[in-house]
């Protein structure tokens, strides 16, 4: 800012500063790119936590606490409820508070969450996992109920206020950050940075994907109390140490507070771009009345701010286009690895890898790509509009992709029959003359695959009476009484493994996968991109005095009727094309889903995602028509000049509140 217009005490106040100390050395990283450095650190952790680790730990504090999935359900959501809670009072009496101070209280918030959602696992018991052996073979004898259910379901609750503390500390991060970042920037260049910080937070996932996988497939859930281990990680009982990766995010996440809280309240150079800025407000906003009431956020003009924002039309139909195209996205992300692994017919593990190949790079790539645009093509609001209708309209085009899926796998009593006679089932039936004398288990899915070509449930319900180690993942099962004695290979040679099978599904030639992959890339990298140029919009189109309150008032749509629903309703739609549900044997409730149907899954998925762009496609196409750019600025010299506003000292110590040259582009 020019020394004539900001005074030397502001300039002092504009240092970065560790507990009252002024480093020289650290003032270089008092800008900007500084603080979008520490932004993307806090984004990435919270990404790893909440949307990486939290996912990989449902399976294991099931079994481990006994919770069944709709109290897994719950404590999943509870962080985005506590979001939306939060957002709108935190962006609106926040606004003008020391943003990189609140948002080190996030972080402090945030690890403090994440430290009580390990607590289970300090304050509970051993975990039990039974005696008995599980077998898998055909066996006369009735194996007995000893799997440990585990009955500390009250332990839910503590991990319930973990997630709600972690939901509160990222409230600040994502709302006031992302505004603090835009208004510390020049406006071209804004989008650049947005991108980028957008594109951090889903890095996040990948690396808690990642490493809860590996803790829980390596580290035994009580390996730091017990030193003898029975079962190992292909053992259905088997819990691995959820509560790891928790206390590592926590420490990161903690090592983010003293680098924010040393950034000043507004960074240097902040005013100046504020009033270099041409401003693109919505034609109908009423200026003069959020000048006199919107500027001071006081509980008496709450009401007045939240019902200015929602009579601009076009900001509502950002936040439903965001609504909709948000909830297609977190469902289909939140399902994609189980659509891979049974569309496909591939493993978990792989299905993961490769639905984290495509998302991320896609969806950083689309942040990045539509920030870069909006910034070197200089766009001004209507044209970034007409650029989200015509990338909704590929996205719209790119839906059908779903249905690119293969052939459910032939396993006998499901979707075949038993022996020669391969044709689809009317009803499901896993029991047959040939393995009615055993004594088979349908709580845990073991697939082999036998030389008849035909996979079976279990090797005990192939009616497999004895089994070969050849290593720790395969198995040879022989004198299998379901298998067809006349298997013969593809050199229609009789085998001489009749009536054996092994490990695993049958060999699937379906390779519609890698044409699926690079279509579901394509799709996330024309997605995304509007999530950034959505953004740029909602900041050009309301005064700077409420930006933050836009920015939480969004958030809080599109976490209430995007990301919350969106999910809920993939899943329970998903549920509806299961074949064969887990039966438990202890008590014959019904658990997971072991096999779906491909193509009702595939239609499914497809007609969601469709539908939720289609539905922001016409929201977009309403705001080609519904903005209103501001009137053009008149000649008049010595009018501009009296419409100019004036930068004072009040003004600097609030920088938030200073207005864009609104009066200079309004008539």
């Amino acid at each position: 800012m020019d020394k004539d217009l900001k005074p030397d005490r502001a300039a002092e106040e504009d240092d970065y500063s560790l507990f009252y100390c002024k480093p020289k050395f650290l003032q270089c990283c008092n800008n900007a790119k500084g603080f979008l450095v520490i932004y993307s650190i806090f984004a990435i952790v919270a990404g790893s936590m909440v949307g990486g680790i939290t996912n990989t730990n449902i399976a294991a504090l099931e079994r481990r606490f006994g919770l069944d999935s709709s109290q897994s359900a719950i404590i999943v959501v509870s962080y985005d409820i506590a979001f939306c809670i939060l957002t709108v009072f935190v962006t609106y009496f926040g606004a003008r508070s020391h943003v990189p101070r609140l948002i080190a209280a996030g972080a402090i918030l945030f690890g403090a969450g994440a430290l009580v959602y390990a607590i289970p696992h300090f304050t509970t018991d051993l975990y039990n996992f039974g005696s008995v052996s599980l077998v898998d073979t055909c066996n006369i004898t009735e194996i007995e109920c000893s799997l440990h259910e585990g009955d500390d379901s009250y332990n839910m609750y503590i991990l319930l206020f973990g997630q709600v503390l972690m939901g509160c500390g990222t409230t600040p991060l994502y709302t006031l950050g992302i505004a603090f970042i835009e208004n510390s920037v020049p406006k071209n260049v804004a989008p650049i940075y947005i991108g980028i910080a957008n594109a951090c937070s889903l890095f996040g996932p990948v690396i808690g994907f990642t490493s809860g996988g590996a803790f829980l497939s390596n580290y035994y859930v009580d390996f730091d109390t017990v030193n003898n281990i029975s079962p190992n990680p292909d053992d259905p009982r088997w819990v691995g140490a959820w509560w790891i990766g928790p206390l590592i995010m926590m420490v990161l996440c903690w090592c983010t507070v003293i680098p924010f809280a040393g950034f000043p309240k507004q960074l240097p150079g902040t005013a100046k771009y504020r009033a270099e800025r041409q401003s693109e407000i919505h034609q109908t906003v009423d200026l003069e009345q959020i000048e006199k009431r919107g500027s001071q956020n006081t509980i008496r003009n709450f009401p007045f701010a939240i019902k200015s924002l929602l009579k601009n039309l076009t900001y509502v139909l950002i936040i439903l286009a965001g609504c909709a195209s948000g909830g297609a996205v977190s469902g289909a992300t939140s399902f994609l690895s189980k659509f891979i692994q049974n569309e496909f017919h591939i493993t978990a593990g792989n299905a993961a890898i490769y639905a984290g190949a495509v998302l991320v790079p896609g969806a950083a790539a689309g942040h990045i790509v539509g920030g870069v645009c909006i910034s070197q093509l200089k766009w001004k609001t209507p044209s970034i509009i007409v650029y989200c209708l015509i990338l909704s309209f590929l996205a719209c085009l790119l839906s059908p992709s779903m249905l690119l899926y293969c052939e459910n796998i032939k396993v006998a009593g499901v979707t075949a029959s038993y022996r020669s006679d391969r044709s689809s089932l009317v009803n499901v039936n896993l029991t047959a003359p040939c393995n009615a004398p055993c004594s088979c288990q349908n709580e845990f899915y073991k697939p082999v695959c036998g030389a008849d070509d035909l996979t079976y449930f279990s090797p005990c319900h192939a009616g497999c009476h004895s089994s070969l180690d050849e290593s720790e993942y395969f198995k040879l099962y022989s004198n299998c009484s379901c298998v067809a004695s006349n298997a013969i290979d593809n050199n229609s040679k009789v085998l001489d493994t009749a009536n054996t099978a092994t490990s695993g599904f049958c060999e699937n030639s379906c390779e519609n996968v890698k044409i699926f992959l690079p279509l579901i890339f394509f799709l996330a990298f024309i997605v995304f991109q509007t999530h950034t140029a959505a953004t740029v919009i909602t900041f050009r189109i309301v005064p700077e005095s409420l930006r933050c309150l836009a920015v939480g008032l969004a958030w809080l749509f599109f976490r209430a009727l995007g990301t919350i629903p969106g999910p809920i309703m993939f899943g329970k739609l998903t549920d509806q094309t299961c074949i064969l549900w887990q039966v438990r044997r202890c008590d014959g409730s019904r658990g997971s889903c072991w096999i779906y149907d491909s193509a009702n899954m595939g239609l499914t998925f497809m007609i969601l995602v469709l539908v939720g762009h289609l539905l922001a496609l016409i929201c977009y196409g309403l705001m080609v028509f519904a903005y209103k750019p501001p009137l053009p600025v008149e000649s008049d010299r010595s009018a501009d000049e009296d419409r100019k506003p004036q930068c004072t000292e009040k003004q600097f110590d609030n920088p938030v509140f200073v207005h864009e040259d609104i009066l200079e582009s309004e008539k």
